[in-house]
């Protein structure tokens, strides 16, 4: 019966010890992968006619709330390199029972990344509100209630892994048991000497630490991606503190023009010259691009819309002839660069 026994567990430990392996490797990449992170902002929807008049609305409010519309204008503030349908897969909006509050969350690998998306997302939606429904009946305003934060760690995924492991481990343990029954079975047969069945346990036992190698070099790999994503997690870090920077020197007021020289005295006294006509405040008019948008050809809707979007909030900045101040002129070339060149003013 011992014998039984010894011989039952001889064939069944390569399984068990794959099986453990692979376990113990799902366990690591868990702990040294990064997962998702998940942040949310909370917009209010209020209106002088009361809650009443916001709840229908909500639906169609949660729906804009992720639209091309938001995803232009925050890939365009945030300068992504990711398309407007990459972005949008990142956002999502639910409206909270009981309540006007729409939540809206983005989802990254990098918390920082994923807190900028939901809050650049929360006041460019709150912006559209304000734009699109507060002359409408009945008015609507926005306001953004909760900054945006991150909810929870990261997911580990460490079920998954462990599964995946253990299957892992099950197969390669199978083959192993595998291997030595069919070794065991050709000793046997053959009626070989001892010298035979050391030998092919030996070779047995180098193809099960072969495969324990390669099970040890898979987790060595795991560890080296992780430190990689460490890395490129302090790079984006990196990154985004430069952007801030950045957009901190192009917010500066520009600096002030140098004195003019002084005229020269002539010797007799000239007629005055007619006093020229007032510059512009700024470089360009409203007027101007309204009509350098209309005649652009070869541009999608959603860049369109983007424009469109921009002219509604510059014509309050804009005087009775369509002049705009200078401090406009950087945001002016950074959204219409397609168009500037083409339609610049003489």
């Amino acid at each position: 019966m011992s014998g039984l026994n010894r011989d039952a567990a001889r064939r069944w430990w390569p399984l068990a010890l794959g099986v453990l392996l692979g376990v113990l490797a799902g366990v690591l990449v868990s702990l040294l992968a990064s997962g998702t992170r998940r942040a949310e902002a909370s917009v209010l929807i209020s209106s002088p006619a009361g809650p009443s008049a916001v709840t229908p609305m909500l639906p169609n409010l949660r729906e804009l709330a992720t639209s091309g519309v938001v995803a232009a204008n925050v890939r365009s503030t945030l300068r992504l390199n990711q398309s407007n349908q990459e972005l949008r897969r990142h956002l999502h909006a639910t409206v909270r029972p009981q309540s006007e509050v729409i939540a809206i969350s983005a989802t990254d690998e990098l918390a920082d990344h994923a807190r900028q998306l939901a809050q650049e997302a929360a006041v460019v939606f709150a912006q559209l509100v304000d734009a699109r429904f507060g002359t409408g009946e009945p008015p609507l305003q926005a306001a953004v209630l909760d900054s945006a934060h991150v909810l929870g760690g990261p997911d580990l995924h460490l079920i998954r892994n462990w599964l995946v492991g253990a299957l892992v481990g099950l197969l390669l343990g199978s083959t192993a048991m595998f291997l030595l029954a069919s070794g065991t079975r050709e000793v046997v047969a053959a009626g070989g000497g001892d010298d035979r069945s050391s030998e092919r346990e030996s070779l047995l036992e180098q193809r099960v630490t072969g495969v324990t190698a390669r099970e040890r070099a898979l987790a060595d790999r795991a560890a080296k991606l992780a430190v990689r994503e460490q890395e490129l997690e302090a790079r984006a870090a990196e990154v985004t503190a430069a952007e801030r920077e950045l957009e901190a020197l192009a917010a500066a007021p520009p600096p002030p023009p140098p004195p003019e020289p002084k005229p020269e005295p002539v010797p007799e006294p000239k007629p005055e010259p007619e006093p020229a006509p007032p510059a512009r405040a700024g470089t360009w008019n409203l007027i101007d691009l309204e009509r350098a948008v209309d005649t652009h050809t070869g541009t999608t809707p959603e860049q369109a819309e983007h424009w469109r979007t921009y002219l509604y909030f510059l014509r309050e900045h804009a005087a009775q002839d369509g002049s705009l101040p200078r401090s406009f002129d950087p945001l002016i070339a950074d959204v219409f660069a397609e168009i500037v060149h083409r339609h610049a003013p003489s």
